[in-house]
């Protein structure tokens, strides 16, 4: 009879343990699937954030691109007037602070979602290998053209500054500086005329606003080269992220 009893109630537990076997799977299945979704909704919301931060990049460069030209007009007009066999003093001065006038802050781009991306670990979630190809290769990219440009914006700036005397290169005749002396105290006519008979002062101004067109000519063709790619980059991200909108309603 024992036998017979278990003979007839086998089935029945292999099948009750079939059950529980099968309803774990399907439960690891369903939280498999649920990870899985989070982690695309996670991917799509890095693509948005990436696009908005190139977007942001976009207009930076467009400002910096108007500010490069403004001081490469400058470097030009200094170097017209050294070419005179009469100029102003004062008029060169103000033409090489012009030259270099914020050329120091150079574009910075917008890294939040990418350094967030990175120190998180989950690059591993972007699906998409080439794109993600790109990112990495895109904001390498802007790395070393920041380095040039902070290299040619430091050089403007040193030659600025490095002057035999500030009296005779006419500092006196620039607006900061005129704003920053007291007129009770100090006699701007004791400082001296400034006056460019040594033909030295001529070849060294010339060869400041030579330089000072290099150096801005070479910060707005990094800017201009810069732009194609980021307007690509702001178009593939901006795909993804629209895709993700579709996808959600």
């Amino acid at each position: 009879m024992v036998e017979n009893q278990s003979s007839r109630f086998l089935p029945y537990a292999i099948g009750e343990m079939l059950l529980v076997i099968v309803g774990i799977l399907i439960a690891l299945q369903i939280n498999n699937w649920n990870e899985f979704n989070k982690e695309r909704d996670r991917e799509q919301a890095y693509y948005c954030k990436l696009h908005e931060d190139v977007e942001q990049d976009l207009v930076k460069i467009g400002d910096q691109l108007e500010k490069s030209e403004e001081r490469l007009a400058a470097s030009n007009r200094m170097l017209a007037l050294l070419q005179q066999d009469a100029f102003s003093p004062e008029q060169v001065m103000q033409e090489a602070m012009q030259a270099i006038s914020l050329i120091t802050f150079t574009f910075r781009p917008s890294v939040a979602a990418f350094e967030d991306l990175k120190s998180s670990g989950n690059l591993s979630i972007l699906l998409d290998n080439d794109l993600k190809t790109r990112i990495l290769a895109y904001y390498s990219m802007i790395e070393g053209m920041l380095d040039v440009m902070d290299t040619n914006a430091d050089g403007a700036v040193r030659k600025f500054y490095d002057k035999p005397d500030f009296a005779a290169m006419g500092w006196q005749h620039l607006d900061p500086v005129k704003d920053g002396l007291d007129p009770a105290l100090v006699d701007l006519a004791a400082i001296g005329a400034t006056t460019y008979s040594d033909e030295s002062f001529r070849q060294r101004m010339t060869s400041d606003a030579l330089f000072y067109v290099g150096a801005n000519s070479r910060i707005k063709s990094l800017y201009q080269s810069v732009v194609p790619e980021m307007q690509s980059m702001s178009q593939a991200l901006g795909v993804k992220c629209r895709q993700e909108v579709k996808g959600s309603e």
